[in-house]
């Protein structure tokens, strides 16, 4: 998909976030045809400026447009398709008519309006052809005479397959959508499971990356995309060669529901024939003990799968899954029967929950409670300070590593999908070599794994000026704050400002507001020396204390130079 517009219309109180009644903001312009290339939005601006709340936005809205056309909901959520937050808002997008192939011809062209109180309504036409008319698109699943769902709505078809969420630190607001989701998923699971329906893959299109998750990215990139091509970036920046080994653990809980039954159901039941098939993909297997029916107290037993992973093991995983995308959900499917333990009570309140302490509401579950989790995740790594290669856990990996995994793994995962990537400050642990390489390195990895880069968009948030100078002009989008302290998000190009191929201090100058390139302690020492002077202590004695404070930095060197210009001790140095 390729966003168009957003704008925010909530006249109610309840604005959301920073985002006033009228925020804007127009990402590709409907005439533009040049988006074949990698060009993803970066969303820039101090602290505080609400660029963020742009991702959190769009993940709330196209979570209500989920729950307006999708078959099932749970019958503890009480959804409102009137009321959303925002519950007023414009959006515009073009997203790939699915015909067996992807090209720039096959667009349609989508708008969402909603009014406050009122349920959303979805028009399409043609894309390429101005003289079509918007017909509208039933957004609301249809009922039976009992008002229970009996299919998607058409709507569905015209949202994005997946919008997956990532941010490298605890952005609370914007996984909230996306745990409700993971919640959603379990209650169909279970729902299907207890009437009797065949497996099916989550139906939500909500994907949040966390700690689980990214484990599952990376595994299913490693075991399908290819290591001398799409992977290379992994050995050349990481020093990564192949994955080793990895082990899956599944507790045989019972389902929920079922507890004091003696003949009740293990959650994977449901599963029972895909998990057959990954004993056959695994190396060895074994089980611990026979779990006691109808004895709460009995712990579960725990079928332990280890795969030493070599070109069998890739073509089992190939022939059972066929992509690494559908990899992925299988294993997504897994991490979300570990909410089995969670109480209708809890649920209920996180579903109402638009605050800023939905993870809290949600409890950890303890090693007994999982239902499924990896350990033993080995990979080999090239150490240059040893000058060789070195089996490591990928626990032991450090944060910058694990970072770059995820933002790649995502990318890959999700090519020739209908896709929208929310991606929250994606390089906060990078060290300056691997900012500046950071859109490199993506739009290596996609375009040597065949992504053409017509059916996903990208947006990331980014404090990095070198993030910024790899991005054109129209497409960085500068945050500020006006005299009423009002969000406005404006194109760098509209600005004047040229991003692309810009050194950092001027980036950081023009779009942080930043014009010291030193520190600010370091700064209010060197701009104390100069108060000094003018008060007449004498230039020998703020020179050693220059010497001594400064030791060899240019700022001292530059600093020595001014005094020894100044007129009235312009006598020696």
């Amino acid at each position: 998909m390729k966003l168009l517009k957003l704008t925010i219309n909530d006249n109610s109180q309840q604005h959301f976030r920073s985002l006033y009644p009228g925020f804007t903001i127009q990402f590709h312009s409907y005439e533009d045809v040049d988006w074949d290339k990698f060009n993803p939005f970066c969303l820039v601006g101090v602290n505080g400026t609400g660029k963020s709340n742009v991702l959190e936005a769009l993940a709330s809205i196209f979570f209500h447009l989920e729950c307006c056309s999708c078959k099932f909901l749970p019958d503890n959520f009480d959804f409102n398709p009137e009321k959303g937050f925002p519950d007023a808002y414009f959006l515009e997008y073009l997203i790939q008519d699915w015909n067996g192939r992807y090209n720039i011809e096959n667009y349609v062209h989508v708008q969402i309006t909603k009014e406050a109180g009122r349920v959303p309504s979805l028009y399409i036409k043609e894309y390429g052809n101005p003289a079509s008319p918007f017909r509208r698109i039933d957004i609301l699943a249809p009922t039976d005479e009992n008002g229970k769902r009996i299919e998607a709505a058409p709507g569905k078809n015209y949202l994005p397959d997946i919008i997956a969420g990532y941010s490298s630190g605890e952005n609370e607001i914007l996984s909230i959508p996306f745990r409700k989701s993971r919640l959603i998923n379990f209650d169909k699971y279970r729902n299907d499971f207890e009437n009797g329906l065949e497996f099916q893959y989550p139906e939500n299109s909500l994907i949040y990356i966390d700690e689980g998750m990214s484990q599952a990215v990376l595994l299913s990139c490693l075991l399908f995309e290819n290591r001398e091509t799409t992977l290379s970036f992994l050995t050349r920046e990481l020093g990564i060669e192949d994955i080793v080994s990895f082990r899956m653990n599944i507790n045989m809980q019972i389902l929920s529901n079922h507890i004091t039954s003696e003949k009740a159901p293990f959650v994977t039941d449901h599963i029972s024939n895909e998990i057959n098939i990954l004993k056959g993909c695994a190396t060895c297997w074994y089980q611990t003990h026979e779990h006691t029916p109808g004895n709460p107290e009995s712990p579960p037993s725990v079928l332990v799968l280890d795969f030493l992973v070599d070109a069998n093991t890739r073509r089992a995983f190939s022939k059972m899954f066929g992509s690494a995308f559908d990899c992925f959900r299988f294993f997504q499917v897994l991490y979300e029967l570990n909410y089995n333990f969670i109480g209708e009570d809890i649920k209920q309140d996180i579903y109402k929950s638009k605050g800023v302490y939905t993870h809290g509401k949600m409890p950890d579950a303890n090693p007994l409670q999982d239902v499924f989790h990896f350990l033993d995740f080995m990979i080999k790594k090239n150490i240059k300070e040893d000058s060789g290669s070195k089996e490591l856990l990928l626990r032991e990996f450090s944060d910058g590593e694990h970072q770059l995994l995820h933002a790649m793994g995502i990318c890959l995962m999700l090519k020739n999908r209908n896709a929208l990537l929310l991606l929250d400050e994606p390089e906060t642990h990078f060290n300056p070599e691997w900012r500046s390489k950071f859109i490199q390195i993506l739009e290596g990895c996609l375009k040597n794994g065949g992504d053409n880069n017509l059916t996903k968009d990208i947006l990331l948030t980014s404090h990095s000026a070198y993030i910024i100078s790899d991005c054109p002009s129209d497409k960085v989008i500068i945050f500020r704050r006006d005299k009423d302290n009002k969000v406005h998000a404006r194109k760098a190009a509209e600005s004047g400002y040229q991003t692309y191929g810009t050194s950092v201090n001027m980036l950081t100058s023009n779009i942080f507001q930043e014009t010291s390139t030193i520190g600010k302690y370091s700064l209010d020492k060197i701009n104390k020396y100069r108060k000094e002077l003018k008060e007449g202590k004498k230039l020998k004695d703020i020179i050693e204390d220059i010497n001594r404070e400064l030791g060899d930095s240019i700022e001292k060197l530059l600093l020595i130079y001014e005094f020894s210009n100044q007129e009235d001790d312009a006598h020696t140095i």
